[in-house]
């Protein structure tokens, strides 16, 4: 019996919240956000940038998102189970500063876990783009995930985009500094260092990946652009749509289950002691609700495993930008007290990971092909060999961490387990628990010329 292309959609028929975010309903499918947009005349140019992310449930819920050279007439996405699609879908549509590109995303929930659906994309004059993805599947199965930082737009960044193609990661895991479109990184550039062009040719660079698995990303200090809103993320916030559930109204902060792997994305630039634009704008009401995530996740038994991304490094002997106490002082102390197993970082472009680590000491060694618990201590990873360009590895035994005063306090760098300056990528697969009751994550880095960086097999019994 053949399926309706409507029957696959949903279990039910799409919810009435759905088809307002669409437009399909009580709107115009225009809204503020950035700027205003208004619609225009017919463009012949294609959809592009196209990039997919989780909502909050990866089972059910996907956002879409491309961007058109400039305004377009009824831009749409057709979904459906098989090419023929069924479904037509309008967008929020957004524009951006010193842009003409306009950016549209569609918020797609019941839909159903491990299931293949088609969607394609087009505007009135213009061709059609197409794609696919696949929901999450419910049962616990194993998973890869790619985790990084520091992609910019470079040769070695669209190297690492075929990498994560080549390796079947699921999704992405971006910690941040996304595409450099503001150069000075401290929220106070100045109009010469900002190419905000630059993020429509990352989305373009991107797309082989993103069209096809979901981008989740975290802002760095790159992100901060001066001019784009109180905070500088309108321009970021233009571009990209995550799960709406975290610690503001913005798209900083948030979480998502995949399988038994609990991830929150957390804003460093809230807690960084080297930058201070931003310092202390969630404050008390982010960690709250850090905690509140960490107490729930660590409740859940079908929750094995905490992955925590964000950008400054807690732990990294890089000479470029080595340790933040800001993060330290704010949330060590959580990961410890709630276990979080893995805390990934960027900032540093290169890769380094710590020994366990507990209170700020080293716990236990975890070497380079060694298998670990988390049980006991969490392992710190700077993963921000994304692309953009490398920084030297000199500073392995004596490094130093940024105080509250902007100071640099020399520190022994005893809990450092492996480090490299190539550009590289971190993949995780992700094992249910066994029979005899132990989870197992198994990290393999990768440098974009394919070599391997680190191995390690984290467990957790308990």
């Amino acid at each position: 019996m053949t399926e309706s292309p409507h029957s696959g959609l949903a279990r039910t028929a799409p919810s009435r919240r759905t088809l307002l975010k669409a437009g399909l309903i009580g709107g115009t499918g225009v809204v503020a956000g950035p700027m205003l947009w208004t619609q225009a005349a017919r463009s012949a140019a294609p959809a592009t940038g196209v990039h997919l992310s989780y909502g909050s449930d990866p089972v059910s819920r996907m956002n879409v998102s491309w961007s058109t050279a400039g305004s377009v007439q009824a831009p749409r996405l057709d979904l459906g189970l098989t090419p023929d699609y069924g479904l037509t879908l309008r967008p929020e549509s957004v524009s951006s500063r010193r842009v003409d590109s306009v950016y549209h995303h569609v918020d797609l929930s019941d839909l159903r876990s491990g299931t293949r659906y088609y969607y394609r994309l087009s505007h009135d004059g213009g061709p059609a783009t197409r794609g696919s993805f696949t929901t999450a599947p419910p049962s616990e199965e194993p998973f890869r995930f790619a985790a990084f930082g520091d992609m910019g737009v470079a040769e070695d960044a669209a190297r690492n985009v075929n990498l994560i193609r080549r390796e079947g990661a699921e999704f992405a895991f971006v910690v941040g500094d996304i595409a450099y479109a503001d150069d000075g990184g401290m929220g106070t550039s100045r109009e010469s260092q900002q190419d905000f062009g630059l993020w429509d040719e990352f989305l373009t660079q991107i797309q082989p990946s993103s069209a096809a698995i979901p981008w989740m990303t975290t802002v760095g200090n790159h992100e901060m652009e001066n001019g784009n809103g109180e905070l500088g993320y309108d321009g970021y916030r233009a571009r990209f749509r995550h799960p709406d559930n975290g610690a503001s109204g913005g798209q900083e902060t948030y979480s998502f289950v995949r399988g038994n792997v609990a991830f929150i994305a957390l804003d460093g630039n809230d807690a960084t002691y080297e930058y201070t634009r931003n310092k202390g704008y969630l404050g008390a009401a982010g960690d709250s609700w850090l905690e509140l995530q960490l107490i729930a996740f660590r409740a859940r038994a079908d929750i094995d495993f905490i992955l925590v991304g964000f950008h400054q490094c807690a732990y990294c002997t890089n000479v470029a930008h080595a340790s933040d106490g800001g993060i330290r002082d704010r949330w060590e102390a959580l990961f410890d007290r709630y276990q979080v197993d893995v805390v990934i970082n960027g900032h540093n472009h290169c890769y380094e990971r710590t020994h366990l680590m507990r209170a700020g000491k080293p716990v236990q060694q975890a070497p380079r092909g060694s298998t670990v618990s988390t049980d006991e201590g969490t392992i710190y990873i700077t993963a921000g060999g994304g692309g953009a360009s490398a920084y030297p590895d000199i500073l392995p035994k004596l490094s130093y961490y940024t105080d509250e005063h902007g100071l640099k306090i020399p520190e022994v760098t005893d809990y450092r387990a492996v480090g490299d300056a190539t550009h590289s990528v971190a993949f995780f697969d992700a094992h249910p628990r066994d029979a005899e009751g132990r989870a197992r994550l198994d990290l393999e880095v990768i440098a974009s010329d394919g070599s391997k960086v680190d191995t390690l097999t984290i467990v957790r019994t308990r």
